[in-house]
């Protein structure tokens, strides 16, 4: 069986202008700024569980279990947005439900930076490793 490598075939699907080095940066860190590219690296961290609203805790579950804990929704929706996004990517890789993307592009983002965040998660995962062969 034949083994083709498309890592890099959406670096040359992205529009840039000037030469990408090797790092899996390069193309993301022209559509994305810094302060995106930590909050998908913050999300990394996050499980599937933040994507659901938070509950409020009634007296008796604050008796037993302590205070509400703070919120993992980000205040900025464009933002939050970009977390939901990269919290789906770490945990499903390339195969994310079509409303994930819906939603980022209706918060404002575009089909390029849509792509770089998934491209940079990609890269950034551990590779596949299968148990038995």
């Amino acid at each position: 069986m034949a083994f083709i490598d498309f890592s890099d075939a959406a670096l040359q699907a992205l529009p840039v202008t000037r030469p990408i080095p090797e790092t899996p940066l390069g193309a993301v860190s022209e559509i994305l700024s810094r302060f995106e590219r930590r909050i998908v690296e913050l999300a990394r961290g996050d499980g599937l569980e933040t994507l659901r609203p938070q509950r409020k805790r009634g007296w008796f579950a604050r008796l037993i279990f302590g205070p509400q804990p703070p919120s993992p929704t980000l205040a900025n929706e464009e933002l939050e947005a970009l977390r939901r996004l990269a919290v789906q990517a770490w945990h499903h890789g390339y195969t994310l439900p079509a409303s994930v993307m819906k939603e980022a592009r209706a918060a404002g983002h575009s089909e390029a930076k849509i792509g770089a965040v998934i491209d940079f998660i990609g890269r950034s995962r551990a590779p596949f490793r299968r148990l038995a062969a």
